[in-house]
């Protein structure tokens, strides 16, 4: 079981599509479409000016409260073909009611209606965003919910697990359904690639595997993307039928985030020109020697962390105030506030550790520290819980 969840403001052409308004010169028969369920519309199907009266039964709620932008609600509910045989009417709209509760969707005009025009059964929730207390229903737009409660059903209705499009095999489809199928596994294919930056460079990838793609443009001055059409073979889709992710805001915005998480992996991983100690991000280079002596990686990240590490006879720190290495003969740690850190310049993981200590633990390590003056406060913490990790003054016993 999958749900798509959309909005919009026309609640007219939402109920026109799904209630097939193009085919109601079809016999009954022939008709590809069915209520399965409502509440707060007057339905009478077949009538003039039916679905006028439906609408304005749905719209009411939302005329009670400050307009929103879009007060339509509308999900889709597909099933597997699998699970035909099990899924009558009946049990269709069981499923569908219990999904709008686990969502939240109560106390608002709705309409279900099931569609008998593809190979998978699935239906349409049509529901006002806007409940019957003029109060906006937010959590029936949460795709993560939507995610959460679909999976949840199909487990205790014993479903079949939904297949996620990028995962079919496109040679057992045919003819729109495949070519749709094939765009979407190419355009995911492609914008997978973090060495695309830009919509242009997507747009020639994808010709290059088959996909032709034309931007349709508003007619404001700056002509801003309105969407893109995928083309393949003879099929054309609008960016939204092939997925949230491959319309224009949304590639926009996965490239922007791209685009500056390179540039922050940039400067933090390129030396300042006029500081040889830190990134361009301000982040400290660790040092690699000492002298003679060579820094270990475990004594590089302890430094960048903001640990005083202790090289041959010396004591080295970075200092965010200068932006260098303080180097002295003398501990820092103790220098600075003595080691205890509940004095000023105490390291956080070093006063979350301190603060973590029960107060007779808290006497022993103040000795403990007292007594070893030569020990940077990272390796005051180290030996500490070596020695006393154990004992019942960390809270532990011996097994007793």
């Amino acid at each position: 079981m999958i749900g798509k969840i959309s909005s919009g403001s026309s609640f007219g052409g939402c109920l026109d599509y799904i209630t097939r308004v193009k085919q109601d010169n079809r016999t009954k028969e022939k008709q590809v479409w069915n209520v399965l369920g409502s509440d707060g519309l007057r339905l009478n199907i077949g009538e003039d000016g039916w679905r006028k009266t439906a609408v304005r039964d749905m719209e009411r709620p939302a005329l009670s409260r400050s307009k929103i932008k879009e007060p339509c609600g509308h999900i889709s509910l597909g099933f597997s073909p699998k699970d035909s045989d099990r899924l009558t009417d009946d049990y269709m709209l069981k499923i569908a009611e219990e999904y709008m509760e686990k969502m939240g969707i109560t106390n608002t005009p709705y309409i279900i209606v099931r569609h008998t025009d593809k190979p998978h059964p699935h239906c349409h929730i049509m529901f006002s965003r806007v409940d019957y207390d003029g109060k906006i229903i937010k959590s029936a737009t949460n795709r993560y919910r939507n995610s959460a409660v679909c999976l949840d059903l199909t487990q205790r209705h014993n479903l079949t697990m939904g297949t996620d499009s990028l995962s079919l095999d496109p040679e057992k489809l045919r003819g729109s359904e495949r070519s749709k199928v094939e765009i979407r596994q190419i355009a995911n294919e492609v914008l997978n690639d973090r060495s695309i930056c830009d919509v242009g460079t997507f747009i020639q990838e994808l010709k290059k595997r088959g996909v032709k793609v034309d931007i349709l443009r508003d007619k404001t001055p700056e002509q801003k993307m309105k969407t893109l059409i995928y083309k393949k073979g003879n099929h054309s889709f609008v960016a939204s039928k092939i997925g949230r992710r491959f319309t224009p805001n949304s590639i926009l915005k996965e490239l922007d985030r791209r685009a500056a998480q390179a540039e922050r992996q940039q400067m933090a991983t390129t030396i300042d020109p006029n500081n040889q100690w830190v990134h361009l991000d301000g982040s400290p280079v660790a040092p690699t020697t000492f002298g003679n002596i060579e820094i270990t990686p475990e004594q590089q990240q302890l430094y960048v962390k903001g640990y005083t590490i202790h090289v041959g006879d010396a004591y080295i720190r970075f200092n965010p105030e200068t932006k260098q290495p303080d180097v002295s003969n003398y501990n820092h740690d103790i220098m600075i506030g003595g080691g205890m850190p509940f004095a000023m310049g105490a390291h956080p993981e070093y006063e979350a550790f301190y603060n973590g200590l029960t107060g007779f633990d808290k006497e022993e390590f103040k000795r403990f520290r007292r007594s070893h003056p030569t020990l940077t406060n990272q390796e005051a913490m180290a030996m500490f819980k070596l020695n006393y990790g154990h004992s019942r003054h960390m809270g532990m016993s011996h097994g007793l």
